[in-house]
């Protein structure tokens, strides 16, 4: 339980990735309302001896326009190690172990239910084309270059709530489209490494959603 207090972070009643704090402070709309979410961030890191998290929330700080917090010494950084983003965490690789653990059905199950909390608690999919985050952080994070377009279309279907609109399910229009949604640089990365991804907030939540959904349920 340890890791996961490390991993998560409880703030107005909900646990919350730290990306999703960042992202929440990004997006708060003024550096008042950002300090709310930064706050939060920098106890956790605090109380887990990350001193590296200055960095990431110097760069919110920066969307606002406000002067970045000292950060004691320029090894912080040029460190790549800390200040590389792409870590895999001991959260997430203990999720995609049991993931892979899991029979089909009971794989379809968790993706089913991560879906259905992400449809009823963030109003972030509000577009057919939005399954392409859901596409990118299966394949990226769970199962490999094993998960194509095509048989994605299936599980999709599979996934999807009873309840969700027609013109939310996915379709081979809707994979025709994914292409065009990343830009070529960013083709062949993983969806966590690209410079432009234009549904990062959705696949950084869902993610989130699985692991949680993984951790504390299966």
């Amino acid at each position: 339980m340890n890791d996961l207090n490390r991993e998560y972070i409880y703030l107005d009643g909900m646990w919350l990735k730290e990306g999703q704090l960042l992202k929440l402070a990004e997006n708060a709309g003024s550096l008042a309302v950002a300090e709310h979410y930064l706050c939060a961030y920098l106890a956790n890191a605090v109380m887990n001896g990350r001193r590296e998290a200055l960095l990431e929330v110097n760069e919110v700080r920066e969307h606002y326009g406000a002067k970045p917090i000292p950060l004691g010494g320029d090894d912080l950084k040029d460190d790549e190690e800390l200040n590389g983003r792409h870590r895999t965490t001991a959260a997430e690789e203990k999720a995609r172990a049991v993931f892979q653990g899991l029979t089909h059905e009971e794989r379809v199950d968790v993706l089913r239910r991560s879906m259905r909390r992400l449809l009823s608690e963030y109003h972030l999919f509000v577009y057919a084309r939005h399954w392409l985050a859901i596409f990118m952080v299966v394949k990226d994070r769970l199962v490999g270059e094993s998960l194509n377009q095509t048989r994605f279309l299936s599980l999709a279907d599979d996934i999807a709530p009873d309840d969700l609109p027609e013109k939310l399910r996915m379709c081979k229009n809707t994979m025709k489209n994914f292409s065009r949604e990343i830009v070529a640089s960013d083709r062949g990365e993983v969806y966590y490494k690209m410079k432009h991804n234009p549904q990062q907030q959705l696949c950084d939540t869902f993610w989130s959603i699985i692991q949680e959904t993984i951790l504390t349920e299966i």
